[in-house]
């Protein structure tokens, strides 16, 4: 019993002085800098034509309609975004969070949306000169296989931009790009 007596005693000296520790020195409290003007330019409700390549690169892509709605949160440190679309006869729901990584000097996200079993992590950098946002990630497949995806993210002025998505092959010690999605997109 005195042994359980001095871990707890242990426990709750350490728990008040780093209490204390905070309460003396504050929170930390990140403030949006530079690298985060790019969230408050995405940040709205978009209207989205969507064309995907679900028959090829030489087919007939299949055209969709859709809304993305995008938020800064946490005091401007994030941008969450949700994009909704009927995509035949089925009702599309994606939600991501991205955010900047000062230490990484990166910008980092995740994604998850009702098509995918599994969240997809997602890591960037952007293009100021060219307004060119990119990140890539891993998702996977029906059978659990990982592949490799790249999103490219375009301003072409304050109310455009085109998002596209590319499968990431390996052919011959190269890497092709495929392309599975164009999205044009409008501010409202």
């Amino acid at each position: 019993m005195l042994k359980y007596s001095a871990l707890t005693l242990v426990i709750v000296c350490t728990a008040t002085l780093s209490a204390s520790r905070v309460t003396a020195q504050g929170f930390p409290t990140p403030k949006p800098g530079e690298a985060h003007e790019m969230f408050a330019a995405d940040e709205g409700t978009w209207k989205c034509e969507v064309e995907m390549f679900v028959n090829g690169p030489d087919g007939p892509p299949e055209k969709y309609t859709g809304t993305e709605v995008n938020k800064l949160v946490s005091g401007g440190l994030y941008l969450k975004s949700e994009f909704r679309s009927k995509m035949g006869d089925q009702d599309f729901e994606g939600h991501g969070l991205m955010g900047y990584n000062p230490k990484k000097k990166r910008y980092e996200g995740m994604w998850v949306d009702n098509f995918t079993e599994a969240p997809t992590r997602m890591t960037g950098r952007y293009n100021k000169a060219k307004k060119i946002f990119t990140v890539t990630g891993v998702v996977q497949d029906e059978e659990g296989n990982d592949m490799k995806q790249k999103q490219v993210t375009t301003h072409l002025d304050d109310k455009t931009k085109r998002f596209e998505i590319f499968l990431v092959v390996e052919a011959g010690g190269k890497e092709m790009e495929i392309k599975l999605m164009s999205m044009k997109a409008t501010k409202q």
